[in-house]
């Protein structure tokens, strides 16, 4: 790998990371979906025979990215705050790093990609991104006595790319990378 290939794929990673990382914990904060964000339910890797995202939940393997969502709505709903409007949970990130595992990821690409991209231009590449952080439970009106529990978190997870939304040229909307594995840990 020539050292622009390497300073492309350093740069297209933390970007990606970056943006992956800021999706995905407003998703979170915002009770909504991330399901869209795992391979799961993608054509280009249904299609490739790809099986289902790996997915571990302090040490809890869970099926499904919705079955993740229901443990984090059960984390909202958690006992020790009996007003429900003042249940919360909120996830603040304090730091992630992202690798390129492989600059060349194939797996489920349609030929139109290979073609178009090469293992230059940082848009095959398979990442870890690993993120770090603290996770509160309270009201959330940032105070420290609001909340009555706080808790680190430690995020793992594999990205591929999004053959379905990279497939189309201009597209600005949808996720560019999608969960292959995902380990979570909080204590």
């Amino acid at each position: 790998m020539s050292a622009n290939s390497h300073e492309t794929n350093v740069r297209c990673s933390c970007e990606a990371a970056k943006n992956f990382v800021d999706w995905y914990y407003r998703q979170v904060n915002d009770c909504k979906s991330i399901s869209p964000g795992y391979v799961n339910g993608h054509s280009a890797y249904d299609k490739a025979g790809h099986p289902p995202a790996d997915i571990c939940i302090n040490g809890l393997v869970v099926a499904t990215p919705q079955e993740w969502e229901k443990l984090l709505e059960q984390q909202r709903q958690a006992p020790k705050q009996p007003d429900p409007n003042k249940r919360r949970v909120r996830y603040e990130v304090e730091g992630f790093d992202a690798h390129v595992i492989n600059a060349d990821y194939r797996f489920g690409a349609p030929q139109k990609m290979l073609d178009l991209h090469s293992t230059t231009d940082g848009v095959r590449m398979m990442m870890t991104v690993v993120v770090s952080g603290t996770v509160y439970f309270g009201t959330g009106r940032n105070k420290a006595d609001d909340y009555w529990e706080k808790q680190t978190f430690h995020d793992r997870f594999i990205l591929v790319p999004n053959w379905d939304v990279l497939e189309r040229p201009g597209t600005k909307h949808g996720r560019k990378y999608l969960i292959i594995s995902h380990n979570y840990r909080a204590n």
